[in-house]
Parts: C-alpha cells; sequence; structure tokens
C-alpha cells in the first residue's frame, strides 16, 4: 500500500523502473489475499490444535484434526527467504532522496516497515494454517 503512495506522489525525474515497480503492489495484493482466503477457508472446515514437531509427524491426513507448531528448529529454508526479503528494504533509500518532503522521511519510513511487518505476519500465519488444512491434504500423502 505504501508503493501505491509513491506512485501518485512521484516526481517526473524519477526512473520507469521505479515507477513499474510500484504496479507489482496490485498482484501483490491479489496473492495476499488468495493466502487469507485459503487460510480462512481453512479454520472453517478443519479442527487445529497446537502441538510439538512430533505431534505434528503423527497427524493423520485422513481426518480433519491438524497439529500446528509454533516452534521448529528446521527454519533453515526459511533463512534464505528472510535474508532476500530485508535486503530488498534497502530500495526505499532512493525513494527517500527523492522525497517531496524529507523531513518526513523518519515518519514514511516507519510507515512503510510497519506494512511490510503486517503483510508478513498476515501471509505467515494465514499461509501456514491454510495450507495445513483439509484442503491440501493429498499433497501431504
Amino acid at each position: 500500500m505504501y508503493p501505491i503512495l509513491i506512485l501518485l506522489t512521484m516526481k517526473k525525474d524519477l526512473s520507469i523502473f521505479m515507477r513499474v515497480g510500484s504496479f507489482g503492489v496490485i498482484f501483490i495484493l491479489f496473492l495476499m489475499l488468495f493466502i487469507v482466503t485459503v487460510g480462512v477457508k481453512s479454520l472453517d472446515n478443519t479442527e487445529f490444535v497446537f502441538g510439538t514437531a512430533a505431534e505434528s509427524d503423527q497427524t493423520n491426513w485422513e481426518n480433519t484434526k491438524r497439529t500446528l507448531v509454533l516452534f521448529n528448529m528446521n527454519f533453515g529454508p526459511l533463512a534464505g527467504d528472510l535474508c532476500t526479503g530485508y535486503f530488498l528494504h534497502t530500495c526505499s533509500l532512493s525513494v527517500l532522496r527523492s522525497s517531496k518532503n524529507p523531513e518526513k522521511n523518519g515518519r514514511d519510513l516507519f510507515i512503510g516497515y510497519l506494512l511490510v511487518w503486517i503483510s508478513y505476519s498476515v501471509v505467515g500465519l494465514f499461509g501456514y494454517i491454510g495450507f495445513m488444512g483439509t484442503n491440501f491434504s493429498s499433497y501431504f500423502e
């Protein structure tokens, strides 16, 4: 949502890559809407309980009861995605350099990081719940 504001307030001297990149927000919003929809549908038709990784490994995928693991030591595959995501946040420096009101850069940067954190949290939570639901049981067998 923050890049939409940037797109609306951009000066004409900004590069075409920044303008085209701002349109990617629309596709990200569609992807987030899909993941939240899958998560909400899974909350409706699946019974979730909190447990450990060992209990999750014993899950019977034929029934509608699933074990959600809140902490797992298998975080290696996600570490690369997390590092890449936070590395890309440095792209905001070029946008901040060319802002109309540089005195508001701190506020704008905070709002941007807050919106990104909210979007990561929503996608992570609903994605985990959604793809553990009964709609995707055939992928885990």
